[in-house]
């Protein structure tokens, strides 16, 4: 096999280095591993190996090996990662997408007998470093906050060594261009435009009309039926078909002229209602259906845009019997506050079965932990699904004090809460266990 040199070496295995005309100097701050890189220096010493020469990659491994000690990964912050005990193959690619800021948990090399695995902070970072090496054509797989790598243990190291090539800004460009998800700025326009429309209880034609002529490009087909709610549906493959809702009408009509006054990550009305209840729901689900082709799901994604929610739930009542038939769970996007999921109206009538709640509790702890939590609640669309017999939750959607001139909305929540429901699509096969089935 060919040899190697030490700089790139180094670079494969963790070893943060870079090469000035004083030699290869070691550029990492952590006490520990400027010790490593001494450690391993001192051996390649007493073999009369310099730093510019080249080596067999088995031989330096071999080195590697003297030093490993496998403590624990999860045991450090990222900035206090010891390199030396991460394991060998893997450690590279650690040490680079730590330092492209995307700080890793845990990790582990498979040991040649399984895959790679890489855990992160959150699902956003997940969801990002996902985007990265696959960009630079690793394959992986996505499961809850951590990776599965599905190229050879062998391969790691070159791929750490292409990362070393990208700067942090470049990869989050990167990542920006490839996201799964919309992009928070464009999340938010969208989220603007939603709250400018016009559309009270029974009137709700102009909202309808922004909401077709943005879900047509994106569905196999919708239709406005004879209620006027908007139905659609995108199938992607086959697996469990999930209903997404929520309502186009406000309790109040925008005072003309208000303006949207925003600070920070609240925006709140000049004068009279916000309407985010339930736009904020509407942007939510216009979002899915925007990025749900980005994601690994399998199944149909449908959608029901109600009108009349708010004098009755007159529109959901109304939606044909044969549209529902196939659907095997409902997520509803129509509740203050930022973390409830809404199971029951009023703790008396249930929305889903308990082992339904259960695991959609537990993916909201995956998404955002100590975020969300299940409640009872009150009456919404989620009440007319479940009467069908279909597992339903109601999600907050970042809103508070509807229906009042004090409504506010928490905008980062309200994204939060896209990213909550993306992932319940994604994993909604793990809630068709034998007992998650329709009740």
């Amino acid at each position: 096999m060919n040899k190697i040199s030490m700089i790139e070496l180094m670079v494969r295995y963790g070893i943060m280095v870079e090469e000035t005309i004083d030699g290869i100097l070691c550029i990492d701050s952590n006490v520990d591993n400027q010790q490593h890189f001494m450690n391993v220096v001192e051996v390649l010493k007493q073999r009369k190996i310099d730093l510019q020469s080249e080596m067999m990659e088995e031989k330096f491994i071999a080195i590697l090996e003297s030093f490993f000690e496998s403590t624990g990964e999860s045991l450090f912050h990222p900035e206090e990662l010891a390199i030396h005990t991460v394991d060998i193959y893997v450690r590279g690619l650690v040490m680079q997408l730590n330092r492209l800021g995307l700080p890793t948990t845990y990790s582990c090399d498979g040991h040649g007998n399984r895959y790679a695995q890489i855990y992160f902070t959150t699902v956003r970072e997940t969801r990002s470093a996902k985007q990265l090496l696959e960009h630079i054509g690793v394959t992986c797989r996505m499961e809850n906050r951590g990776l599965r790598i599905l190229d050879d243990r062998s391969e790691l190291p070159k791929i750490a060594s292409v990362l070393a090539k990208i700067t942090e800004s470049e990869a989050n460009d990167l990542i920006e261009e490839n996201s799964t998800l919309m992009l928070e700025n464009e999340y938010y326009q969208l989220l603007e435009d939603l709250l400018s429309i016009y559309g009270v209880s029974g009137e709700e034609g102009e909202i309808r009309q922004y909401v077709i002529e943005t879900l047509s490009p994106l569905v196999d087909h919708y239709e406005v039926d004879h209620y006027g709610n908007v139905l659609a549906q995108i199938k992607k493959g086959n697996g469990p078909t999930v209903l997404i809702n929520a309502h186009l009408d406000t309790v109040y009509d925008f005072v003309e002229g208000r303006e949207l006054l925003k600070n920070g990550n609240i925006w709140s009305s000049s004068e009279g209602v916000l309407g985010a209840d339930d736009r904020a729901g509407v942007c939510v689900a216009l979002a899915v259906a925007k990025t749900i082709h980005n994601t690994d799901f399998n199944g149909t994604v449908k959608f029901v845009f109600t009108v009349e929610e708010e004098i009755g739930l007159r529109g959901a009542s109304q939606v044909a019997k044969s549209f529902l038939w196939d659907v095997d769970m409902a997520f509803v996007i129509d509740r203050r506050g930022t973390g409830d999921i809404v199971t029951s109206c009023g703790g008396y009538l249930p929305f889903c079965s308990d082992e339904f709640a259960r695991k959609v509790g537990s993916i909201g702890r995956i998404v955002h932990p100590g975020r969300w939590q299940t409640v009872a609640g009150g009456s919404s669309d989620t009440r007319i699904w479940a009467e069908q017999g279909i597992n339903s939750v109601n999600l907050s959607a970042g809103y508070y004090n509807e229906h009042t001139s004090d409504e506010t909305l928490d905008i980062q929540a309200n994204y939060g809460t896209y990213e909550f429901v993306m992932l319940l699509v994604e994993k909604s096969r793990s809630l068709m266990g034998r007992n998650l089935m329709r009740r």
